[in-house]
């Protein structure tokens, strides 16, 4: 039997894995590493701790699974983006903490670029409808005016991913999924380009070597296989980023084919064979890791993290007095608490917009909002008003790309809160689609980057074998007498939100 080693790298966690030539999942392992907070609008990560983790999974599998190193045919990784990694000529790291996405730090730069390329004319170049700040080429630009010095040390800027592959084979590359998400891709050519480049001073050799994430980037060196415990010249398959992998391994790689991750953040996504550029909604736009195709992508922020601070907040169920250990798990209680309640939570509205608001429009002064608590509710109304308000949000994804012209009568979903038959239904109830859940749901962006490194490999024949190898395990139909009661509620959940949009500023603007 072949084996493929796979690496995802998200916020918090590398989630490592080992699929069998046929894409069953062996086994996985977690560790988490930190992210740094220094101050208000800074995110940073440290690079050196994704590898010292990627070892010590690794390891770890290895041991738990009895599996020889020799038989491990591939490796593949999918990881969070966009980040900002510099290394320097002779390969060293330039920056002990790199920022990742959620810095948002380099809002000068921001303003600098927009005034040489306006912002509309940025997005129909790369399809960049995420907050600008976020993307690699304003973070590069950052890097270059608050250390001049190591930047003029620097080789090439890597993403997360690209990294990890250069730490395993000493070749600086990166697929077109990533390459998207620094904001210096031209979405249509794939290539680096050349207008944005120029508005932004970067110089294009900085940027890699542009490649599918289904390609053998180099094969593993003697340092990195004595430091991972793997067979020097192992085949190290590009792999791409988080979104476009999840996409993959949810089965989204066709045309008419919609999923809905349901993670810390939610975000539901389309398989395309073309960019779908709408300015005024911001539509992402991400390469795919199928190749020539597009995954296109409204995410809403808040999703399973207002759940988890519902958790940490309030939550105080099945606590002994002598430890913090619960009898049960605390998510599972909680789910429990939201079924005693009603559709409606007892007319209890959730807005879930505790980072903000991303999807269809951008105001990140949006906030979270309890909107209608009497004397009658529960907790277990707020729990279940906080999955509904989840729901309202993703209908209101939905009826954004209907406006786009993408449709389904199905939808698959993948995450954490995916597990949860609750969830799953309150979600068919509000959208009124049939919830399709797969066999593989927590690890699908494995899974997505475990078919890549299997077509790389020669395992696989294409991304078409996913049709195969996914199987859909429980479908949650529609309640329509509660889809009527939740079109009622959806449509106050709008209006609370539309009447709140000047409160939150005029809430943000207080010193």
């Amino acid at each position: 039997m072949r084996y493929i080693l796979t690496h995802d790298l998200g916020t918090t966690t590398d989630k490592a894995c080992i699929f069998d030539e046929n894409m069953n999942l062996v086994a996985s392992e977690l560790e988490n590493y930190r992210t740094y907070y220094p101050q208000d609008g800074k995110a940073f990560q440290r690079p050196e701790d994704w590898w010292q983790t990627l070892c010590r999974t690794t390891s770890r599998l290895l041991d738990k699974t009895g599996i020889s190193r020799e038989d491990i045919v591939a490796i593949g990784c999918s990881g969070h983006s966009p980040s900002m990694v510099p290394v320097g000529r002779d390969g060293e790291l330039l920056l002990e903490e790199i920022p990742i996405y959620s810095d948002l730090s380099a809002r000068r730069q921001v303003e600098a670029f927009m005034y040489e390329l306006p912002s509309r004319e940025f997005y129909n170049l790369t399809g960049a409808g995420q907050v600008p700040e976020q993307y690699s080429l304003f973070k590069i630009m950052a890097f270059r005016d608050e250390r001049p010095e190591e930047f003029g040390k620097t080789a090439k800027v890597l993403n997360t991913v690209d990294y990890l592959v250069y730490r395993m084979t000493g070749t600086a590359k990166t697929d077109y999924s990533q390459a998207c998400n620094t904001g210096a891709l031209d979405i249509r050519e794939r290539k680096w380009c050349d207008r944005i480049l120029r508005a932004a001073g970067i110089p294009e050799e900085l940027m890699p070597e542009l490649t599918e994430a289904s390609s053998i980037a180099g094969l593993l060196s003697e340092r990195a296989s004595i430091e991972i415990g793997l067979r020097q010249g192992t085949p190290v398959v590009m792999g791409g980023g988080d979104v476009p992998c999840a996409a993959a391994g949810a089965g989204t790689i066709k045309e008419g084919v919609s999923y809905i991750c349901l993670g810390s953040a939610a975000w539901m996504g389309f398989f395309s064979r073309l960019p779908v550029l709408d300015y005024d909604s911001r539509l992402v736009n991400y390469c795919h890791i199928v190749p020539g195709g597009y995954a296109l992508q409204y995410q809403m922020t808040g999703a399973g993290i207002c759940y988890q601070w519902l958790r940490d907040a309030i939550y105080r169920y099945n606590r002994s007095a002598e430890s913090n250990e619960t009898s049960k798990s605390e998510f599972e209680a909680m789910n429990e608490e939201a079924i005693s309640s009603v559709i409606g939570a007892r007319k209890l509205i959730f807005l879930p917009f505790m980072r903000g608001i991303w999807a269809g429009e951008t105001n990140p002064d949006a906030r979270g909002v309890l909107f209608g608590l009497n004397l009658t509710n529960n907790v277990g109304d707020i729990y279940r008003a906080a999955i509904e308000g989840m729901g309202f949000g993703l209908k209101e994804i939905m009826d954004s790309f209907s406006s786009q012209g993408y449709s389904s009568d199905q939808v698959r979903v993948i995450g954490g809160c995916a597990k949860s038959p609750l969830w799953r239904q309150i979600l068919a109830d509000i959208s009124g689609k049939e919830v399709l859940c797969p066999s593989v749901v927590q690890e699908a962006g494995s899974l997505g980057v475990a078919v890549a490194a299997g077509v790389g490999a020669g395992i696989l024949e294409g991304f078409e074998d996913l049709d195969r190898i996914i199987s859909i395990e429980s479908v949650a139909l529609p309640d329509w007498k509660n889809h009527e009661k939740y079109r009622e509620y959806y449509e106050i959940f709008l209006e609370v939100k539309k009447n709140l949009s000047g409160v939150f500023e005029k809430l943000a603007s207080i010193g």
